[in-house]
């Protein structure tokens, strides 16, 4: 891995390479130790570190963008020589927005040692080996536990330099009971902390949904009463995230959202913001352009109270950019840190309140149907289980879903006080569970 001033010297050379055209230039360096295992057993366990450059230089009405994993001095001169000549191939297009100026420099360093020490490639088989000790016979379990450490170097022509450097670990568990009426069961977690992650507990929740998933029944499709588990709310919150939070997408009218800014669109127990100092999410202080990254109020009381920008989208409205850049100009800026405050009580409470309805556990297979109106679709995985005057009766087969955010988040009746850390996009989420009324199935399966 490249270090900070490694970084910054490839980032000095590289902008001195690119003479009098505005430039910027992105180091990202990786190194990963993934152990991978599969019908109980590790079968794979690999090392990678990889580092990526992309450096990015524009004119007036152009962008030329080149990346390459090649940092020696030629290998570099002519990458910048490629993103230089293209532009004369590049039609013209929007007015780009102006580089990021201040602040000067930028740096975090959210390196945690003790994470980097539980979880070496010794001691992850060790975790492993603990959990299969406690499989059944029936049981068999799939599924990853990977370490990572990453540093992120920015630098443009303007002298704006920035670093952070980071490690997280991520787990998940797939275990399935074999044999007639056999089912599935899934868990997972990540953090940056080493305290938060307890690979044996959480396999023990991938076990006991499996063992709860068997002998499922057929329901008709319809409107039930769903309790979705943060795995399954972090799976719709990140195609909320793709369609509607974004202020391009708001410029575009194609977001949920568009016209609502100021308005209560959701449940007034609704209230989500993006919120990279929280420390349940992997902080990254800056975006891909190098802006400041800012904590954004998304929704507050079920009132939309603010948008997402890149640079190009701030420049159109005539705003600040929020530092939310993947620089991934077509889709304008992301919120990568979701945190989605609790409520009142447990999910073991919300259960008990339930009459009847679905307890369901992650969503697959995802796919908007109608962004204007954020109409999803997507299957179930992993376990739905019927709730019957306040208890889990039993398990159901897979259903696919088919239902407005808009709707479903209006259609709020409990939120979970507990919440959980969920894989997301250069980050990950902090939501709870919620209770939805009226959340719709359209199709059903024979799994």
């Amino acid at each position: 891995m490249l270090d900070k001033d490694q970084s910054y010297e490839l980032i000095d050379f590289i902008l001195d390479e690119a003479g009098d055209y505005q430039a910027r230039v992105m180091i990202t360096s990786r190194a990963e130790g993934l152990t991978r295992y599969a019908n109980s057993e590790i079968h794979q366990n690999v090392f990678e570190d990889a580092t990526s450059i992309t450096i990015t230089v524009t004119e007036e009405k152009k962008r030329s963008r080149v990346s390459t994993t090649v940092y020696d001095r030629d290998s570099l001169k002519e990458a910048v020589a490629d993103a230089v000549q293209n532009l004369q191939f590049i039609p013209p297009g929007e007015k780009q927005p102006p580089a990021v100026d201040e602040p000067e420099e930028i740096s975090a360093d959210h390196y945690n040692p003790q994470l980097a020490d539980k979880f070496g490639v010794d001691r992850r088989a060790e975790m492993l080996a603990e959990c299969f000790d406690t499989l059944q016979q029936q049981q068999k379990a799939s599924g990853k536990l990977t370490y990572q450490e990453s540093n992120l170097a920015f630098g443009n022509s303007e002298g704006i330099k920035r670093f952070a450097r980071g490690n997280q670990v991520n787990f998940s568990a797939l275990v399935e009971v074999l044999g007639e009426g056999g089912g599935t069961g899934y868990a997972a977690d990540t953090s940056t902390r080493p305290e938060d992650v307890n690979v044996l507990q959480t396999f023990g929740r991938a076990q006991k949904k499996a063992e709860m998933n068997r002998d499922r029944e057929e329901l008709e499709p319809g409107a039930y009463t769903v309790i979705l588990e943060p795995l399954a709310v972090s799976n719709l919150l990140t195609y909320m995230a793709f369609t509607g939070f974004s202020a391009k997408s708001v410029q575009n009218q194609m977001s949920f959202l568009t016209g609502k800014q100021g308005e209560q669109v959701f449940d007034s127990r609704v209230n989500l913001v993006d919120d990279h100092t929280n420390e349940n999410t992997v902080s990254l202080p800056f975006d891909f352009e190098g802006y400041p990254r800012q904590v954004v109020t998304l929704v507050e009381d079920g009132v939309v109270k603010n948008f997402i920008y890149d640079a190009m989208s701030a420049h159109k409205d005539g705003v600040q950019s929020t530092g939310h850049s993947v620089d991934m100009p077509q889709r304008g800026g992301m919120p990568l840190h979701m945190i989605m405050a609790g409520g009142q009580h447990s999910t073991g409470e919300i259960i008990a309140n339930t009459d009847e309805g679905l307890l369901v556990t992650r969503f697959h297979y995802m796919n908007a149907i109608n962004p204007r109106q954020s109409v999803l679709t997507g299957l179930t995985r992993d376990g739905v289980f019927k709730i019957e005057d306040g208890e889990i009766t039993g398990a159901v087969k897979n259903m696919r879903f088919t239902e407005s955010m808009l709707e479903a988040f209006c259609n709020v009746e409990a939120i979970s006080s507990e919440r959980e850390r969920t894989p997301g996009f250069f980050g990950n989420y902090y939501v709870p569970a919620l209770k939805i009324a009226d959340f719709h199935f359209t199709g059903k399966t024979d799994a």
